[in-house]
C-alpha cells in the first residue's frame, strides 16, 4: 500500500514550549524572594530555628503600632474578635512578626489577645542571628 502525501504529522515538535517553561521557571526563581513580605517590620534578631510561615496565621505588628492579620490592618479594639473569628474558622497556630522598636507592652498586649481567644500555639517571628 502506497502513503499519501497528505499523511498526519503524528509527532508535536515541543521545543518552543520548552523553551517558554524555562523562561517562566527563571522568572519565578528570581521573583519568589521579593513576594515574601507583605508588612515591613524589622525583626529583633536571635539564635533561634526557621519557622515556615506559611503553617498558621501571621500577625505583624509595625514600628507604628499597627497590628495586621495576614496583611489586613485591624484596629486593637477589633483584635479580639478577628482572631475569635478565625478561631472559629480553624485557626490553631499564630505567629507574631513585631518590628524590634516596638514596646514590649504592645507586643504583651497582642499575645493576650490570641491567648484570650483560646489559640495556645504562638510563634515569635525572629531574624536568625549572623556568627561574627
Amino acid at each position: 500500500m502506497k502513503k499519501s502525501p497528505y499523511s498526519s504529522l503524528s509527532e508535536i515538535n515541543i521545543t518552543s514550549l520548552v523553551d517558554v517553561m524555562m523562561v517562566l521557571l527563571i522568572i519565578f526563581m528570581l521573583t519568589a524572594p521579593f513576594i515574601q513580605a507583605g508588612i515591613k517590620v524589622r525583626l529583633p534578631k536571635a539564635k533561634s530555628t526557621v519557622i515556615k510561615e506559611t503553617e498558621g496565621l501571621i500577625l505583624a505588628i509595625s514600628k507604628e503600632g499597627d497590628v495586621y492579620i495576614n496583611n489586613d490592618k485591624v484596629e486593637m479594639d477589633q483584635l479580639a474578635e478577628s482572631l475569635r473569628n478565625l478561631k472559629v474558622a480553624g485557626e490553631e497556630r499564630v505567629f507574631v512578626r513585631a518590628d524590634q522598636d516596638v514596646p514590649y507592652g504592645v507586643v504583651m498586649n497582642v499575645v493576650g489577645n490570641v491567648k484570650e481567644v483560646g489559640i495556645d500555639e504562638v510563634g515569635m517571628i525572629t531574624e536568625l542571628e549572623t556568627i561574627k
